[in-house]
């Protein structure tokens, strides 16, 4: 993949945000089946959120003058934590109930990052 102005280190930022991307995607499949369902998948759902979790790009090793990966990773992650917000929503017994609230204000400040930054989504997975 040639990317414009890019170099080794943006590619793989941008691998890693469409591994990310891709299991976002997954999250939302999950979502969308009926309640009895859910609540047989939570410890799975549980598994694959804390699998995401370790493959979050993170804010502080994105280039600051990159805007297209601040704005992914900003987004990311954003999406991330309305996806824990609704497993736990799902699933109010999950190990991840206790941190619900630090990715809410974490989701809340990256939002308003993204937004004066003026970034667009790019993201069209899951809106939670």
């Amino acid at each position: 993949m040639v990317l414009p102005g890019g170099d080794g280190l943006r590619a793989a930022a941008l691998a890693a945000l469409m591994l990310s991307l891709a299991q976002l995607a997954l999250a939302q499949q999950a979502l969308a089946q009926p309640a009895s369902a859910q609540s047989n998948d939570c410890s799975r759902e549980a598994a694959s959120i804390r699998k995401a979790e370790t493959q979050l790009p993170r804010l502080e090793v994105a280039p600051p003058a990159d805007q297209q990966i601040v704005c992914i990773t900003l987004e990311t992650n954003i999406l991330f934590a309305k996806r824990l917000g609704a497993h736990v929503a799902q699933c109010p017994r999950s190990p991840y109930a206790q941190k619900v609230s630090d990715w809410q204000r974490t989701g809340e400040q990256y939002a308003a990052q993204f937004n004066e930054r003026r970034c667009k989504p790019a993201i069209k997975t899951f809106r939670g």
